[in-house]
């Protein structure tokens, strides 16, 4: 009769805990405006108030635990201790609460691992205990007190008046526990009365975790939660919820499965795991898992941050093989967990033309079918009010876009279509993306549409970059093609002014017969020069001195080179052209004809300044690394500011026929050579041009060989 009474008293307590905890779970739900936080704990209650209610059915029955109750006490310790885990993780340091995640994982594949393992069912009089079943119970229980003592602890002050009532409540129910299966293994047999009286206690402690729960249901988390965190986090849970089934039909296999039991627990727990992988695997499940979040956990549909940070690293990805274009597509479709999506950008002949197709396979669309003219009323639509176009609210209701009367008629033969975003960037449509059907069905709202705006404008700078990039490219490449035909043009116009000055001293000089040999043989040089200035305008590479100086082809002795060059301006110039050569082995290494086009250059322009009647003085000297060529005149000189800002700048000269390249010329390559140009000149004194070159140390006197 005693018997009889306590089971009944049982009966009664785990009756009152089952409707408590179930009453508290969905006062979680409906109450708690940060469902996020309030989740796990919502999860817990409801695992205890089914947990309570079996034991209570077997009660009220046949006084025997059947496994089911053994199952949901593993749940109901499970979800406490994860609620309390997270707790932990997100209010102190990862360092200090990660160990205390590792615990409890641990604890719960112990705790399934004994469902397949443990049974100690039976008669609540006589139910003896499982060794591994007892200890997995005494192991959640004592991990559960570690976790609410160091909750408890590492709580800021400041919430501590918000976590207290729970630490007390949940370190109630596992402190109870302990005590119990502390008692089965230390006796090898589950004391009845303390086994019965846990409804009762369980009962007891729902005051203190309704005074957590209405304290906190609009404080929320002192930390926030990342969606992916929840996410992964839903993921594992589901997973382990799937798993304590599993091992619940396999510990039903096991006790009934008669002489087929190995083969069935084979078979089951292969199948079980193929279940599991498949939806784990599938991006629509983690879609529709995704977007459920979304809808019952968060007071906004996007976490911004990692939503930002995604499209800034997939558009900016270096790295990829995808070209800019593609990612754009890409990261706005990935926003909306679209699979497919197109770009369409401006034209140069004021037309949309498509420009990037992401998995659009299924679409079926032509490039040149597809093009958007400017003046498509969905592209002044666009311009006028920068919306996002929903193309199945425009199917039902085109009176929502005021203003946008037609469509492109390719558009809406496209099935995949969903979303129509446009790429504002200062005010003027840069172009359109396409975004296709998601994955689960979405209901769009302020959020989608505002966000999908922005991403579109900071989309549209990305590709202007891009569009300013190439042209800037093309420029160069045009740029580069009229340097090199300036630099050819100021070759040519030197050859032009010798072959010139051959023809103004030809009737004079006309019986002359070393004035008929040197006019051969400057129009055989001519010749040479003009050839060799075809092959530079047919060459990518520039051929000038502005370019970087190819790989020397002799060694040149400076001497005999300046002697022949001189001779040759006695004879056809006016001024006179003197050479003093103070040092007989200066020797370098450069291309001869380019070396003699630099200083020729240095010489023409001294002649010039020095006019008809002027002085040259050619000098040749050298330091113990340095060949020192110097070109003076006596012309009228140059201020500072001429030298300083306009000398050695391409194309600023002073002369009405000229190119403003030589002395420029002049300087790079002699900086391309190791060495370097410099000027001494002042308004009415003339101006001396100072070459110094790198002397070729290993010169053995076989110059020019």
């Amino acid at each position: 009769m005693h018997a009889l009474s306590l089971i009944q008293a049982g009966f009664v307590g785990h009756l009152v805990a089952a409707g408590g905890y179930l009453l508290l779970a969905f006062l979680i739900i409906g109450w708690w405006e940060y469902r996020l936080a309030g989740l796990l704990m919502a999860v817990a209650s409801l695992a205890t108030a089914l947990w309570a209610a079996v034991i209570a059915r077997d009660l009220w029955g046949a006084s025997a635990i059947g496994p089911a109750g053994e199952i949901l006490e593993i749940a109901r310790s499970c979800g406490w201790l994860v609620l309390l885990a997270s707790l932990l993780y997100w209010v102190s340091p990862v360092a200090r609460s990660s160990w205390a995640v590792v615990i409890t994982a641990m604890g719960i594949l112990v705790g399934v691992l004994s469902l397949a393992h443990g049974n100690s069912s039976g008669t609540v009089s006589d139910r003896g205990g499982s060794l591994l079943f007892d200890a997995t119970h005494l192991a959640f229980a004592l991990v559960g007190l570690l976790l609410v003592e160091n909750l408890f602890r590492n709580s800021p002050s400041s919430h501590f008046w918000n976590i207290k009532y729970l630490c007390i409540g949940v370190g109630a129910l596992f402190a109870y526990d302990f005590f119990l299966y502390a008692d089965a293994l230390l006796f090898r047999r589950l004391s009845a009365d303390l086994f019965l009286a846990r409804g009762g206690t369980n009962a007891f402690v729902l005051p203190f975790l309704v005074v957590y729960a209405a304290r906190n249901r609009k404080i929320g988390p002192t930390i926030v939660v990342s969606r992916r965190t929840v996410l992964h986090s839903a993921t594992l849970l589901g997973a382990g919820l799937y798993l304590i089934g599993m091992a619940g039909a396999g510990y039903y296999v096991r006790q009934f499965g008669g002489q087929w039991s190995s083969f069935l627990q084979a078979v089951f727990f292969f199948g079980a795991a193929l279940l599991l992988v498949v939806p784990l695997s599938s991006a629509s499940s983690r879609a529709y898992l995704r977007v459920l979040i979304e809808k019952n956990f968060f007071k906004y549909k996007y976490d911004y941050r990692a939503e930002w940070l995604r499209f800034i690293e997939t558009i900016s990805a270096t790295g990829s093989p995808d070209d800019l274009r593609d990612r754009v597509t890409r990261s706005v479709c990935d926003i909306m967990e679209s699979p497919d999506g197109a770009l369409w950008l401006e034209s140069p002949q004021g037309k949309y033309a498509l420009a990037s197709s992401w998995n659009c396979s299924r679409w079926k669309i032509d490039s040149i079918d597809s093009t958007i003219d400017a003046r498509d009323p969905l592209v002044e639509f666009f311009t006028r009010k920068y919306w996002v176009v929903d193309l199945d609210e425009f199917a039902r209701n085109p009176e929502r876009y005021q203003g946008l009367s037609a469509l492109p008629q390719w558009l809406p033969s496209i099935s995949r279509a969903w979303l129509v975003v446009p790429l504002i960037r200062h005010d003027r449509l840069f172009g359109i993306i396409v975004v296709g059907r998601p994955r689960v069905h979405r209901d769009l709202s302020w959020e989608d549409f505002d966000l999908l705006k922005t991403v579109g404008r900071h989309a549209a700078s990305y590709l202007a970059e891009q569009a300013a990039s190439e042209a800037l490219v093309e420029a160069r490449q045009f740029d580069a093609f009229n340097k090199r035909f300036a630099f050819v043009a100021h070759d040519l116009k030197n050859a032009v002014s010798q072959l010139s000055l051959i023809v103004a001293n030809l009737a004079r000089h006309r019986d002359n017969a070393e004035f008929q040999q040197d006019a051969s043989e400057t129009l055989r040089q001519s010749v040479e020069r003009l050839n060799r200035l075809l092959r530079q305008l047919s060459t990518k590479a520039p051929g000038s001195a502005s370019a970087s100086a190819p790989a020397p082809v002799k060694t040149i002795a400076l001497a005999p080179l300046l002697e022949k060059m001189v001779a040759e301006r006695r004879t056809l110039q006016e001024a006179a052209v003197t050479l003093t050569v103070d040092s007989g082995n200066a020797v370098v290494v450069a291309d001869e004809e380019r070396l003699t086009a630099v200083i020729g250059h240095l010489i023409q322009n001294a002649v010039d300044a020095a006019r008809d009647h002027g002085i040259v003085n050619i000098r040749l000297s050298d330091t113990k690394k340095m060949a020192v060529v110097e070109v003076e005149d006596n012309g009228p000189g140059m201020d500072a500011d001429f030298v300083r800002d306009k000398l050695f700048r391409p194309f600023a000269t002073t002369k009405g026929s000229g190119y403003g390249i030589g002395v420029y010329e002049s300087r790079e390559y002699a900086q391309a050579l190791g060495g370097r140009l410099d000027v001494f000149t002042r308004p009415g004194s003339g101006t001396i041009m100072r070459v110094m070159l790198p002397i070729c140390q290993a010169y053995d006197g076989a110059a020019g060989a």
